[in-house]
């Protein structure tokens, strides 16, 4: 009796059960339950429209009118009256934030930004909105992280990403910027910035900057930036050879390029390749040719390469464009001092000494010009190397003539000049 009892109790909670399951309705899915959210707003909206219309005009008058204050009561009271759809928040969110930064509430303006891309985060002026108010307040870390979630938006925005990968290296996250560089440069890759900022990433990390820059140019060795960049640290680190065959190839194909031209003219002087400066300084004259300084650099490589006939040509020629410059007559002594030192035995005998002078005269006219770092050369010579008063005295009757004297060794006949002598 008592099992059967039991029983018929089970059953009857069963029975119950089911009749309550029966009256429950199916549960809603999320898009059910947001299809009834905006039917419910859409409904309350129509029913609210003569006071949605005129709080928002209000609201549009008085932040035209930088009544701000105002403008926020009658823009919250759009938010009571769920006023605010997608189309009206282009607007709303905007104006609240930027009236609550007129009057100096910048953490509220903050606030009604991010409400705002929540709604509408493809809304370009909110994004920089809330970048410039970030900024008033000083804030660089969230200003950094607002560019990293707008660029995450705006893809194709590759300002903002070459200005997050700017801002990366500034905050020490070589990493973070290195990997930004690197995306951008793939859809860019004449970019010099970012190649910069891959750079300073790989230096300040300890990595292989030459090693990056070899690969940057092998992966498009018709980049001529790159091939520059990758040159001149080859030139830095004394691998010199290397880097001459790097701008020989970019002279190649681009031989109007005057400045790969100048620092070859550097690379080919320090190993002593005078003959290949000769040709690169002809290179330069060719493209400026009443460029004076070319004329001074070509007298100073045809010393290097003791053709010292060819030096004083462009020496002269120096002194013929320019008769009131006095490096150019500096340049010139130069060339005198040459030819001396290279006639010059053990000793400087008297012939020696009067091609030196010819040289200190020119030195002296130099710094009479104005061309101070001429006043060196000038007391070397003269403690040294040109005449003196004993000299003049033995040699006077054989050299002098005419109050005039030259210099009579085979190795100074192809000269053209002579020197005052002092009279007796």
């Amino acid at each position: 009796m008592r099992t059967k009892s039991v029983s018929i109790i089970i059953m009857a909670v069963m029975l119950v059960t089911m009749v309550i399951s029966a009256c429950m309705p199916p549960q809603a899915t999320p898009e059910e339950i947001a299809a009834m959210e905006k039917a419910r707003k859409d409904s309350v909206r129509k029913a609210n429209a003569r006071y949605c219309m005129k709080h928002l005009s209000f609201a549009t008058e008085y932040y035209k009118n930088k009544a701000y204050a105002d403008a926020l009561y009658n823009y919250h009271k759009l938010f009571e009256y769920e006023c605010v759809d997608e189309q009206m928040a282009q607007n709303v969110y905007v104006y609240m934030g930027n009236s609550y930064r007129e009057i100096d509430n910048l953490d509220s303006a903050i606030i009604f930004y991010d409400q705002g891309l929540e709604v509408i985060p493809e809304n370009k002026y909110l994004w920089e909105s809330k970048l410039f108010t970030l900024a008033l307040i000083g804030d660089d870390d969230a200003t950094l992280q607002a560019k990293v979630d707008m660029f995450s938006q705006f893809p194709d925005n590759t300002q903002l990403g070459e200005e997050i990968a700017e801002d990366y290296i500034k905050n020490g996250m070589y990493d973070e910027a290195r990997s930004m560089a690197e995306s951008l440069l793939a859809s860019d890759p004449g970019n010099k910035n970012l190649t910069n900022i891959i750079r300073e990433s790989v230096e300040a990390t300890g990595g292989d900057v030459i090693g990056f820059l070899k690969t940057e140019y092998e992966n498009n060795p018709g980049n001529i930036s790159n091939a520059q960049e990758y040159g001149r640290e080859l030139l830095a680190t004394g691998e010199t050879q290397t880097a001459i065959a790097i701008f020989e190839g970019i002279l190649k194909d681009s031989p109007e390029m005057t400045n790969i031209i100048k620092v070859l003219v550097q690379a080919y002087g320090e190993i002593g390749q005078t003959k290949d400066v000769i040709a690169m300084l002809n290179k330069l004259n060719t493209a400026n040719p009443d460029d004076i300084r070319i004329y001074f650099d070509m007298t100073a490589a045809y010393i290097a390469d003791n053709q010292l006939k060819s030096a004083m040509n462009w020496a002269t020629k120096a002194i013929k464009a320019d008769k009131n410059n006095g490096q150019a007559y500096a340049n010139r002594a130069s060339v005198y001092e040459a030819v001396a030192t290279a006639c010059t035995g053990a000793t400087p005998d008297f012939d020696d000494k009067l091609v030196f002078l010819m040289a200190y005269e020119d030195y002296m006219t130099a710094k009479q010009m104005g061309y101070q770092r001429a006043s060196k050369k000038i007391d070397f010579l003269k403690e040294a190397r040109i005449p003196q008063s004993g000299d003049w005295f033995f040699n006077q009757d054989e050299y002098v003539k005419g109050g005039k004297a030259s210099p009579r060794k085979e190795c100074y006949a192809w000269l053209n000049r002579s020197v005052k002598a002092p009279k007796k």
